[in-house]
């Protein structure tokens, strides 16, 4: 088990120091990098909740009082 986890905090350093270099000069950390993937991905996630949940009622039936129903 002290194996794994010295393996598994070593992979940990290794990402954390890893740069990726995205333009010619412009050389950006990977945990950035992966940080903004999840925060694109949520607001993809939330956008496509919400388009969903509008999509569902587009026009909503207007409220009538029960007298105007008809109903006593």
């Amino acid at each position: 088990m002290t194996a794994k986890l010295c393996l598994l905090a070593f992979m940990l350093a290794v990402i954390a120091r890893a740069r990726v270099a995205l333009l010619p000069g412009w050389v950006v950390p990977l945990p950035v990098l992966s940080l903004i993937a999840e925060l694109a991905a949520c607001v993809a996630f939330v956008a496509w909740l919400i388009h969903q949940a509008r999509r569902e009622s587009p026009h909503p039936v207007p409220w009538t009082p029960a007298a105007e129903a008809g109903q006593p």
